[in-house]
């Protein structure tokens, strides 16, 4: 017992002196979280950041509060998270969301899905960002082996509306800032499980507008979760996001590295 708190401890201390160098912390993935479908409450926190001081003041938090609960055929989940940098005194970043995911549970294989979505984030210009979807989701690689490993990978389609305001401040005036198009989207989901060591999650999400077939966007978030013990597990993330017509004053894609902590409840 003290062996295992010793070891625990070691690690929280090795992770938070990597997260205060590298300056990467874990994001909050909807895919990530909550990978078994138990039946009842789930609760599942993130929490990481670093702080410089000195030749340059920086403050970097990012945090998650995640619920999901399973009853026979319904599966809910209220996701919310976000993050902040402060460098010398000026705000660089100020991000949130809070999405509300409900799961119809048709048979083992298939779900029927719906969703609202509310963000903001500095860096994407975005002010308000609403979404509000749903869809098919389903099973077509589930594979267990010796109960210690599971394969699985699913795949969905469906349909969402988005309407988007952007802090149009460094905008050109003549450039739209305000939107309000309905999109496909599609994702394939994959996951490596190996018990009480490891997990893997593979997330590709899709987006196309539908009256517009040069505007699309894509998402590849590639998750490792090593487990410390039942309660704390450490997250590395990367992450590739594409817009084919992003802001005039954005660049079309951006490769981010994220690490930190995982707490399970």
């Amino acid at each position: 017992m003290i062996t295992n708190l010793y070891q625990t401890l070691l690690f929280t201390v090795l992770l938070i002196f990597i997260s205060m160098v590298c300056n990467s912390q874990s994001i909050v993935n909807t895919e990530k979280l909550f990978t078994n479908n138990d039946e009842g409450l789930g609760v599942s926190s993130e929490l990481s950041g670093s702080s410089i001081s000195g030749n340059a003041s920086v403050l970097l938090l990012e945090y998650g509060l995640n619920f999901s609960y399973k009853n026979d055929k319904h599966y809910l989940r209220l996701l919310s998270g976000g993050e902040y940098i402060n460098e010398d005194n000026e705000e660089v970043s100020n991000s949130l969301f809070t999405q509300f995911r409900y799961n119809y549970l048709i048979n083992e294989k298939s779900r029927l899905f719906a969703f609202t979505q509310v963000q903001s984030n500095a860096i994407l210009l975005f002010e308000q960002r609403l979404l509000a979807g749903g869809g098919y989701r389903r099973n077509i690689i589930d594979i267990k082996k010796d109960s210690s490993v599971r394969y699985e990978l699913d795949l969905s389609a469906g349909v969402m509306q988005e309407k988007e305001v952007l802090n149009r401040t460094d905008l050109p005036v003549s450039e739209k800032y305000n939107t309000n198009y309905t999109r496909s989207i599609f994702s394939l989901v994959g996951i490596i499980d190996v018990v009480d060591k490891f997990t893997i999650v593979n997330t590709t999400y899709f987006q196309q507008y539908l009256s517009n077939f040069q505007d699309f966007r894509l998402l590849n978030e590639t998750n490792l979760m090593v487990q410390i013990n039942k309660w704390l597990s450490i997250s590395l993330d990367l992450e590739y996001r594409f817009d084919s017509d992003p802001p005039s004053i954005l660049k079309d894609r951006d490769f981010n590295t994220n690490l930190g902590l995982v707490f399970n409840l």
